[in-house]
């Protein structure tokens, strides 16, 4: 199964709970229909009228449960992490094991194509991890301190792989709905629970009221009992459409890692560690932990994963539990990694089976990337101040008339900040802008909302200072828009409206003529990338569009951000055809297409680039 029909299945997933939830509210509501006419003996037994009102007050009952929980966690994961009792670690953090995870989760994020997540620690010493939030743009990873500190380094690789496989397969929108769900019909119990206690505390001053009072008593146990049974069966759907993201999310992360034998080792461990998390609010996100987060059900059919010995079976069949936990865990020492070799000329780049699924090369490029950026540069990723600097020093112009009026527009601080990034990005032996960006985006999300929008309009200035925007200026600026707007607005991206490559023929057109002209100068060599593209979505009547810009080519990506995954997975097939043409891919080239991808939510990996046509 790929990137494209994971997300399909996340959405069918989504669906199949709403429908689960509204026939779970339904039988909710003639059970306490049925309640409510034996408590107070109202006759005759069926009442349309009557009816009516119970499923009104129903309905809104859960509903405010349901909102008031996904509004809470509206603001994306850290929300979700801060609940669980977690605390974000340091940007440069001075404990090794604490090191070691920050660089394995900016390996695995540069290696997926994402912008680096959030990271938490819960102080729990059992081995647990999550991720949470919406998307991409707002996801964090959380680990417990047993997992970090305990595990291997390939143990750890392998529980990071799996929780970015949960990022890159849409669960994570799906765990958040599943916890609006689950709070909707525990607001039932919970009016239930206020209902008891006034019957039972409430003192009458005569018999009706006595007898009103009591009826209030048994109509509240009534509702907890309805309400425990509703959670029941929440339990058991959150349940089902867990255990089978969690296989799913460790055949991934084997895919991801290559080695099976580091996740197939922390499940392991788990046995013998445990994996419980001591949180108040384990219960809540229990289907979002890599391992089981709460003690042994006696019910496995409550149980949120698989089996641990299933798991490992699944993975790694032939795998020697006692040899993995005799072994002594080397010291914790992060040692920065070598910069990879560049394929051989053989090679050969599989892009679009790559999005989504990142394999040991693209973690190995992106080890290899952070290697050779220079500490200055990693450093000021990760520090607020820096981290704006480091993005107007991104934006600088090589031409020194315009650079300076660039710098003129900034604030003094700002500016020299600015000028020294931009001093020692040119002395780095490379370039790689959109990882910096990457590594940048976590650090960003910390801005107020003030803050940003006076960041975002500093940018703007930044951009427009020559009176041009490049290709690189536009897939910066679309790229940073497309995480941080998300962020800042707690917005979860467009809806689906286009179910066919024809309804965005137009846009796929623009797109397409910019990734052919932006790759090569002669017009011949344009026309043949294009028709190369367009032959992939049957377009082949399409005609190249010679009057694109970037503001049609970034209306044409906002109209395909709400295309299909299907649509979405054709039209990009297409762009990877259109630059592959005359077989090389040139940074600019590499850039539009990054921005693309992101832009229609494609993580794209690292591009490797073929080697020259004979």
């Amino acid at each position: 199964m790929d990137f494209f029909a994971r997300q399909d299945a996340a959405r069918r997933k989504t669906g199949l709970l709403v429908l689960y939830f509204i026939l779970g509210v339904l039988g909710i509501i003639v059970a306490v229909y049925a309640a409510f006419i034996f408590t107070f003996s109202i006759r005759p037994w069926w009442d349309p009228s009557m009816f009516g009102i119970v499923a009104g007050c129903v309905s809104v009952v859960v509903a405010i449960g349901s909102v008031m929980k996904i509004a809470e966690l509206s603001q994306g994961g850290r929300v979700v992490a801060s609940m669980l009792g977690g605390t974000a670690i340091s940007s440069s953090p001075s404990n090794p094991a604490e090191q070691r995870l920050r660089n394995v989760v900016e390996e695995m994020s540069l290696a997926s194509g994402v912008p680096v997540p959030e990271i938490y620690v819960l102080e729990d010493r059992t081995i647990n991890a999550f991720a949470a939030g919406h998307g991409p743009g707002d996801a964090v990873i959380g680990v417990t301190r047993g997992c970090m500190e305990t595990l291997n380094r390939e143990q750890l690789q392998g529980v990071i792989a799996h929780e970015f496989s949960h990022i890159l397969n849409g669960d994570m929108l799906l765990n958040i709905r599943l916890i609006g769900v689950l709070n909707g019909i525990l607001a039932l119990a919970i009016l239930g629970r206020i209902l008891l206690q006034f019957g039972v505390t409430s003192r009458p001053s005569s018999r009706d009221e006595k007898q009103s009072g009591g009826g209030f008593a048994v109509f509240g146990l009534a509702l907890l009992v309805i309400g425990g049974i509703g959670t029941v069966f929440c339990k058991l759907i959150k349940a089902s459409v867990s255990r089978q993201r969690e296989f799913l999310a460790d055949a991934s992360a084997v895919q991801f890692t290559r080695n099976p034998n580091g996740i197939a080792g922390a499940l392991a461990k788990i046995k013998q560690l445990a994996s419980n998390i001591a949180s108040p609010h384990a219960e809540e996100a229990s289907h979002m932990f890599f391992g089981n987060g709460l003690k042994g059900s006696w019910f496995q059919g409550f149980a949120t994963h698989p089996p641990l010995e299933e798991r490992i079976r699944a993975i790694a069949p032939g795998f020697d539990e006692d040899a993995a936990l005799a072994a002594t865990p080397p010291p914790i020492e992060e040692k920065p990694p070598s910069s990879p070799a560049s394929p051989g000329s053989g090679s050969t780049h599989p892009w679009l089976r790559d999005i989504g699924r990142p394999s040991p090369m693209h973690v190995a490029l992106a080890a290899g990337t952070l290697a050779a950026l220079p500490d200055e540069l990693q450093s000021a990723s990760r520090e607020l101040h820096s981290a704006r600097s480091l993005v107007f020093a991104l934006l600088l112009s090589d031409d020194e008339p315009t650079r300076q009026r660039q710098l003129d527009q900034l604030d003094p601080a700002t500016r020299t900040e600015t000028f020294r990034l931009f001093a020692r990005r040119r002395t780095a032996q490379s370039d790689p802008r959109l990882s910096l960006i990457d590594l940048a985006i976590p650090t960003l999300r910390g801005l107020s909302p003030e803050q940003y929008r006076v960041f975002r309009e500093e940018v703007s200035r930044l951009v427009a200072a020559d009176g041009q925007i490049d290709v690189f200026e536009f897939a910066l600026q679309k790229t940073l828009t497309r995480h941080l707007d998300l962020f800042f607005t707690s917005q979860t991206g467009p809806a689906i409206r286009y179910r066919s490559v024809s309804e965005v023929s137009q846009p796929a057109r623009v797109v397409l003529s910019a990734l052919a002209a932006v790759g090569c100068s002669d017009p011949n060599a344009v026309r043949l990338a294009f028709d190369s593209g367009a032959r992939q979505i049957g377009a082949a009547t399409l005609d190249f569009d010679a009057e694109w810009d970037l503001t049609k080519l970034d209306a044409a990506l906002d109209s395909l951000a709400g295309a299909s995954p299907d649509v979405k997975r054709n039209v990009l097939n297409a762009g990877i055809h259109t630059v592959e043409r005359d077989g090389r891919v040139l940074p600019a080239e590499a850039e539009l297409l990054r921005a693309v991808a992101d832009t229609i939510d494609c993580p794209l990996p690292p591009l490797a680039e073929p080697p020259p046509l004979p």
